[in-house]
């Protein structure tokens, strides 16, 4: 009995013990796992301030160039754009020209077959100027140190085209620059062609004095066709004239001409374009408003047959002695000028009216014909007599009178030219 007690004992033991083992405790543990991702950024290379185009010779564009509003663009020589070659100046942009003079003056030539698409708008207008003209993007239209005055530091812009011109052999070379070459070279039969579009853009400064007495204008413009656009355009201080334009039938409008040399509209080889709105704002030793020739052409084959219209002009009230005429229509010109509106004329004079095609009065161009319309001279004092003197015509009287006061809707609309700096410097 002894025995069997202690194994039931034992055994009693051991499942005791078995019955009371504890289950191992299953421990979850949360690892985070991170992934290391490496970025490689491009960092741009600045913008540069300037960009230089040109080494002082000749440089040409041949394919396709854009300049930009994002610097300054400074033009060293002669910067040609050649048949078929583009060049596009976005809205605002800022060009200066470098200050060679001689036949080292810096000039930009759309040659003929060319385009240029300088295409400003009224808030953000595409300013020409020269080197030492401290302007920058945060001036706005107005020059820091330049005076409207200041003339002469740079050549000028120079557009050429396929167009007719009354020149022997329909064609020539443009004047002020090197001539027998392809891109000095304008004229031909379509009076459709186009070289792109100029439209709000100031020209400053302009004009320098090349070899052989020859200057470059604000804007010339040589065979220049109707499809090309050209619209509000001004010129400040020009040394020669405003703006050249030797044949073609470009239209051209809404213009302003300040404080030029010589003439502010300068018209030759019988151009049979459009003029149209401008305002012409002479200094005191400027010469005319207009000087207007005819053709060329030795064979009088090739006429013109232009229109200028709607312009007031700003004479100067302290004139240097012979200067501040009034126009000269000159060398058998033929064409229709009408609305202009003189202002600050006292003692000032019509220069002359060729009397071999002048024809009267009439209401609209006409080939073979010099004809004019609606001539106000705003003035207290002055007489027709004595603006006319220096001509031979009689009958002005049936086209131009004289009143104390500006005409509703006659001259020009200057309320398109907010933009300029003519109207920054009279407002």
């Amino acid at each position: 009995m002894k025995n069997t007690n202690l194994v039931f004992t034992l055994f009693a033991l051991g499942s005791l013990l078995i019955s009371c083992s504890v289950e191992p405790e299953t421990i979850i543990e949360t690892i985070t796992v991170t992934d290391t991702v490496t970025v490689t950024t491009t960092v741009p290379s600045p913008t540069p301030d300037t960009e230089i185009v040109g080494t002082g010779g000749i440089t040409f564009i041949d394919g396709t160039q854009t300049w930009t509003n994002d610097r300054i663009w400074i033009m060293n020589g002669k910067v040609v754009v050649r048949e078929g070659g583009v060049l596009n100046i976005e809205e605002g942009t800022i060009i200066k020209a470098q200050n060679g003079q001689g036949v080292e003056a810096t000039a930009l030539v759309i040659a003929a077959g060319a385009t240029i698409n300088a295409i400003g708008t009224i808030n953000a207008p595409i300013i020409f100027t020269d080197i030492a003209d401290d302007i920058d993007y945060a001036d706005g239209i107005m020059s820091p140190n330049r005076k409207a005055t200041d003339t002469g530091k740079w050549g000028g812009i120079i557009v050429l085209g396929k167009a007719i011109v009354g020149q022997d052999g329909g064609t020539d070379d443009i004047e002020g620059i090197a001539e027998g070459y392809n891109w000095t070279s304008y004229g031909g039969n379509d009076d459709t062609d186009s070289s792109g579009a100029l439209s709000f853009i100031s020209i400053r400064h302009s004009g320098t004095q090349l070899a052989g007495g020859d200057e470059i204008q604000g804007l010339t413009l040589g065979g220049v066709g109707s499809q090309t656009t050209i619209d509000n355009i001004e010129v400040v201080g020009s040394n020669d004239d405003g703006i050249e334009i030797f044949g073609g039938a470009a239209q051209i409008t809404n213009v302003v001409i300040l404080n030029q040399r010589d003439d502010a509209l300068d018209v030759d080889q019988g151009f049979r374009g459009i003029i149209s709105n401008a305002v012409i704002a002479m200094r005191s030793n400027s010469d005319n408003p207009f000087e207007i020739d005819g053709t060329e052409d030795s064979n009088g084959l090739i006429d013109g047959s232009f229109t200028i219209k709607d312009v007031t002009i700003y004479a100067n009230t302290d004139p240097e002695a012979g200067k501040n005429f009034l126009g000269d229509w000159k060398s058998d010109a033929t064409g229709l000028t009408r609305n202009i509106v003189y202002k600050d004329i006292e003692g000032l004079k019509i220069k002359g009216i060729d009397t071999d095609t002048y024809s009267g009065v009439a209401t609209k161009a006409s080939l073979n014909n010099l004809n004019f319309n609606d001539f106000y001279f705003i003035s207290s004092s002055a007489k027709l007599t004595e603006l006319f003197s220096n001509t031979d015509i009689t009958d002005y009287s049936d086209w131009a009178e004289v009143a104390t006061e500006q005409i509703a809707k006659t001259g020009a609309d200057e309320s398109v030219f907010s933009w300029t700096l003519w109207n920054a410097l009279n407002n």
